[in-house]
């Protein structure tokens, strides 16, 4: 009898004992609210386990897959670019008479005239509807920043023509970046009919793309950026931002930041989102 009871005695030991462990794993590796990771395939998707919000790059995932990340819980936005247009695109050729200039420090990409209806009808009825289709939650879409380096009423109206097109899925669209054109949606009382947040890199961290390396954001920019992100949410998008490389001290610092402004942001390792 003795040895039954004891035998059950290390058996609830046992039991509290996983269950203990299970609870620190989760103390040590609480879920995250939001993860870029532009940089990994589907044979990577392990990396996506602890964020529930997750933009990912659709080229590199099937229908199915997402459909997996969504039976795990997760919310699922897929990666555009709507103003630059990548060498290593299967599409680059078809647009490259349309491309404008040079990106700066990114040497395979170049800005794109979205003005052209011929390229809006490819974001918006090609690859827009490809990527709808395989069930993505909403779109993240980058290089709105194209109305900076051009800033003309044929780049702006262009943008406004594809998000509108995009639109017409009836997922949220997210912008990275481009304020320039951003702050003249609110201005002119357009943004929420076109998009409905913003995603902005680097309001705390910086880059050093020479050297590949991470540091701290000039207060002035910061101080920019964090107002740009303020009249944004008081306009009503949500806001989320990107950081690459932030130490612990900064971190807690962007916690609290985003917790006072309810707004979400991803830590990222490195340039490449992995």
């Amino acid at each position: 009898m003795q040895g039954k009871r004891r035998a059950l005695l290390l058996a609830a030991l046992l039991i509290v004992s996983c269950f203990s462990a299970l609870a620190a794993g989760c103390a040590a590796k609480p879920m995250r609210e939001y993860g870029v990771f532009l940089g990994i395939g589907a044979d990577q998707a392990d990396r996506l386990d602890e964020y529930r919000l997750v933009v990912i790059e659709p080229s590199e995932f099937s229908a199915e897959q997402v459909g997996e990340l969504h039976r795990a819980g997760k919310t699922v936005y897929g990666y555009l670019n709507i103003g630059a247009l990548e060498e290593y695109r299967p599409y680059y050729g078809r647009f490259q008479d349309l491309t404008l200039g040079a990106y700066e420090d990114w040497p395979d990409e170049r800005w794109v005239d979205v003005s052209s209806s011929m390229y809006q009808n490819f974001i918006v009825d090609e690859l827009g509807r490809q990527y709808a289709d395989m069930g993505f939650d909403g779109f993240f879409l980058d290089n709105a920043d194209v109305y900076h380096q051009y800033p003309t009423e044929d780049i702006f109206q262009g943008l406004c023509s594809i998000l509108h097109g995009l639109g017409s899925y009836g997922i949220p669209l997210i912008i990275n970046g481009g304020d320039t054109f951003v702050l003249r949606c609110i201005e002119e009382g357009v943004a929420l009919s076109l998009f409905d947040g913003i995603n902005q890199e680097t309001v705390f961290t910086s880059i050093d793309f020479e050297n590949g390396t991470y540091g701290l954001q000039a207060e002035e920019a910061s101080a920019y950026y964090q107002g740009y992100l303020v009249r944004a949410k008081e306009y009503g998008l949500s806001v989320y931002l990107l950081e690459y490389g932030a130490d612990q001290a900064l971190s807690n610092k962007i916690d609290a930041y985003c917790l006072e402004n309810g707004f979400l942001w991803c830590n990222a390792e490195g340039l490449e989102l992995r």
